[in-house]
């Protein structure tokens, strides 16, 4: 079942937050490729999407960044972006795939969290 986790991004400031994925005897989740995340108005209208890279460039951060081994999920938002974003509230849902490695089952996704964003206005502009 999708926690419900409220979010805050400042405009014109870098976002970046992580999930380590566990399951109940603390041992990691294999997340993999495909993961997504969609912000949305408060009317439905997509506002931002970020997505899982199956292989990342070097030296580039990818929107979200995945590590099986630790079931880490990173969700990154540059600041060039979040300048472009409008203050005032959102809604989000993330998605995720994962892999157990069970053969009559194979990847699933689901939802893992969802919540409001609030998106507040940037009070100092830097040089």
């Amino acid at each position: 079942m999708p926690a419900n986790v409220p979010m805050v991004i400042t405009q014109g400031e870098d976002w970046t937050t992580q999930i380590v994925w566990t399951d109940e005897m603390d041992e990691p989740l294999n997340v993999i490729h495909p993961c997504r995340l969609d912000i949305k108005s408060l009317t439905g209208q997509t506002i931002l999407t970020l997505e899982s890279i199956y292989e990342p460039e070097e030296g580039v951060i990818p929107g979200i960044a995945l590590s099986s081994e630790i079931g880490l999920i990173q969700m990154h938002i540059p600041r060039d972006m979040t300048a472009g974003l409008l203050p005032g509230n959102y809604h989000y849902d993330l998605f995720v795939t994962t892999d157990d490695d069970t053969a009559y089952i194979g990847p699933q996704v689901s939802s893992l969290i969802y919540g409001s964003v609030t998106v507040g206005k940037r009070v100092t502009v830097l040089a």
